[in-house]
């Protein structure tokens, strides 16, 4: 078996399938653990080696890990206005200690995917920031904080080789067209708000990024990253609103409309189940200025992400060619 095979899940989501796609670029060998290997058709038309499984079962993780140099687990079940905590503690939970445990049989790297919302935030994130004493109670929030724990204790307490990456929110071209306009994607957010269809958006603070810097962050992680260290890829400027950066993509696709900024009462039982918990309990926080500091990730990992305007003039173009966008 190649020295230099990674196995990806969450291979036709959109930061897996870059990953994917980076790793062919680079010369590597590439297996990805998917559910539909006829969704996954254009991951092995781009020379990845499909293997059918699911993060669900650690012995379909353990036999894909055979062999291999490391782990990029990124399969998750996103935060949405519809959750299920059953689902979510299956995929976001279970999956992600199932990654932990396949790596650490074949005593290998697992870079697993995280997120931000369980993180303390009243001081300005970094790759240390400590955990919250309280976490909102949403499906998402609680199974991706559980990982997140779990991981940092494992790799504390039993040595286990664990890199954290916490992606921004995320956009840009994918190789699955359908898992990339996904019901929660931010691709999504950007074509309506091109074509007219969105007029305001959720006021919240995000710091967004393009999906191959993600990917890129992801591989030097799992190439010289440090264990237990949570690396923050981030786009190049601060957090922003949603609104203010689909204006962005609106100026960039020459469009003359712009988006405004929509605050909410986190009582308004409506705006709760039209954009769910999550999104209401990032809108109505505080948020320290800056928002971050990624420079133990710029440093240790060589990371230097597009600006906006780089990362949306390769964007439009691509929803454009993909009949997203007029």
């Amino acid at each position: 078996m190649s020295a230099d095979t990674y196995v990806v899940t969450g291979g036709t989501g959109l930061i897996g399938s870059n990953v994917c796609r980076r790793l062919i670029e680079a010369g590597h060998g590439v297996r990805a653990l998917v559910r539909d290997v006829d969704v996954a058709a254009p991951l092995a038309d781009a020379g990845v080696q499909l293997v059918a499984g699911d993060v669900r079962s650690l012995d379909d993780l353990t036999t894909a890990c055979e062999g291999a140099t490391a782990l990029i687990h990124s399969a998750a079940l996103l935060g949405g206005a519809a959750q299920q905590i059953d689902e979510q503690r299956v995929t976001n939970i279970e999956g992600s200690l199932h990654a932990y445990d396949a790596a650490a049989r074949h005593g290998i790297r697992v870079v697993a995917l995280s997120s931000t919302p369980f993180l303390d935030h009243r001081d300005t994130l970094t790759e240390h920031s400590p955990v919250a004493e309280r976490w909102s109670d949403d499906p998402y929030t609680v199974t991706k904080g559980h990982a997140y724990v779990e991981a940092k204790r494992r790799v504390a307490e039993d040595g286990d080789d664990i890199v954290l990456l916490i992606p921004g929110g995320t956009y840009g071209p994918g190789l699955v067209l359908s898992r990339a306009m996904s019901a929660t994607s931010f691709n999504r957010a950007i074509r309506g708000a091109v074509n007219g269809k969105i007029s305001r958006y959720l006021t919240y603070r995000s710091p967004f990024v393009y999906a191959e810097d993600v990917a890129d962050a992801c591989i030097a992680a799992a190439q010289r990253g440090v264990p237990g260290r949570a690396y923050l890829a981030f786009g190049q400027e601060d957090a922003q609103s949603t609104a203010s950066w689909l204006n962005v993509a609106c100026e960039v696709a020459g469009v003359a409309h712009r988006i405004d900024e929509l605050a909410v009462d986190p009582d308004d039982a409506a705006a709760r189940a039209t954009y769910g918990d999550t999104l209401i309990d990032l809108a109505t926080r505080t948020w320290p200025v800056p928002w971050f500091d990624n420079s133990v990730t710029r440093a240790e990992l060589g990371y230097a992400p597009r600006t906006q305007r780089q990362a949306m003039e390769a964007t439009i173009p691509w929803l454009r060619a993909n009949g997203q966008i007029g």
